[in-house]
């Protein structure tokens, strides 16, 4: 491997992607050593309505993978052990997880519960080369949590996603300054984040395979076929992010959805899931210590069509019910009742630290509802999510 040295730190951005190992799995297993070795599927009961959440390594080989319905992969991987999960634990594991990315570079954003990108642009005289960094991280979170995780370095986000993939399980891929679009090259065109279903396909009519094949076309003959994103094809089949920056201060929305076991078009269920879901979703706005701007709906129909919908608010929220009934404003506008629901989801995104404005709530009705909310959340926190409901959320043919 060629060595950092020649490649002086302040020329280049120095980026690390880290991705957690089958994370869900991983920490099943931390808990009930037993399933090491299995093949494990965390997501529920193949006899009921789901999708696979995370598969152990030895039931991928059986093609079982994440977003997969749960009938599918018994299918596929009938000896498996299916788990319901314990996403709370998953988020404790995640937030211990942020905090040693946090000791690294104060630059870090978490994607996800178990994914995050890390500036380390600058960092050199506190961990040294970037690649020493990033072994020194993969080893803190082994010691700390027990855990294991795959990192990608180079000079850009795009190139890191892609290595950290390429590196796993439990492995360490640095792609040096200058090799980016030559490490790209014999990659499946699939594989750079971005190109999916819709793009593959019009790519391979025109005997694109690879992304080195991409890189042999110049911008021109791109925006011929793509239009702008023939521009953004040509910049990141060489390697290049597009203005992307990392943002620190924990994630850059926040999301919960649900598949319902039975396609659904009563209403009064469909909005008693939009409460719930709401709630899930102002709690953990409440761990981060931050408030939502924008707040969206995502509905999948049963034949598979998707919405997604989304409003600004006027002023940042983190309060269950503000986030309820914006979502429940966006779904009137968005449900038909001739189709049945699939799966429901509710988004926040445009985070920030700021309170909440005396032009919408004075400080004593603000006070208040901080309090009852705090209250609330040590509540679930000690006796499990569903222990504190609103009333909206609740099914009264069951209470």
């Amino acid at each position: 491997m060629p060595n950092e040295a020649l490649h002086p730190a302040s020329t280049f951005r120095q980026i690390l992607h880290v991705d957690m190992d089958a994370f869900y799995v991983s920490v099943e297993e931390l808990e009930n050593p037993s399933l090491r070795g299995k093949a494990v599927i965390v997501g529920g009961d193949p006899d009921r309505r789901g999708v696979v959440a995370a598969a152990s390594y030895e039931a991928r080989k059986f093609g079982v993978h994440s977003a997969q319905p749960l009938h599918t992969a018994r299918r596929l991987c009938p000896h498996a052990i299916f788990l319901q999960g314990h996403y709370e634990k998953y988020r404790e594991y995640s937030r211990a997880i942020y905090a040693i990315l946090g000791e690294m570079t104060p630059l870090v954003e978490m994607v996800s519960v178990d994914e995050a990108y890390l500036d380390m642009t600058g960092c050199e005289r506190l961990h040294g080369p970037l690649l020493a960094a990033a072994d020194s991280l993969v080893r803190k979170i082994k010691q700390r949590t027990g855990l294991n995780c795959s990192v990608g370095a180079s000079t850009s986000c795009l190139v890191s996603k892609i290595a950290s993939d390429q590196a796993k399980p439990h492995g360490l891929l640095y792609v040096v300054p200058g090799s980016e679009a030559q490490f790209l090259a014999p990659l499946p065109v699939r594989r750079m984040p971005g190109i999916g279903r819709v793009t593959e396909p019009r790519l391979r009519a025109l005997g694109i395979e690879t992304i080195g094949d991409l890189q042999r076309l110049n911008p021109e003959e791109l925006k011929s076929h793509f239009g702008r994103f023939g521009e953004w094809l040509y910049l990141r089949a060489r390697g290049k992010d597009l203005n992307e920056r990392i943002e620190a201060n924990g994630p850059q929305s926040i999301s919960h959805e649900t598949t319902f076991e039975t396609d659904t078009c009563d209403r009064e269920e469909l909005e008693r899931t939009l409460s719930y879901l709401a709630q899930r979703v102002g709690r953990r706005l409440r761990e981060h210590q931050i408030f939502a701007r924008t707040v969206g709906l995502k509905l999948r129909y049963a034949d598979f069509q998707t919405f997604t919908r989304d409003i600004s608010l006027r002023e940042p929220t983190n309060v269950d019910s503000v986030i309820y009934e914006h979502v429940r404003h966006l779904f009137h506008c968005t449900f038909n009742p001739q189709w049945k629901v699939r799966l429901l989801g509710v988004r926040v995104s445009k985070l920030e630290t700021t309170a909440f404005q005396t032009s919408l709530l004075d400080a004593a009705q603000t006070a208040k509802i901080s309090q009852l909310l705090k209250a609330a959340d040590q509540v679930r926190k000690r006796y499990g999510f569903d222990a504190l409901q609103m009333a909206r959320s609740l099914d009264p043919k069951k209470n």
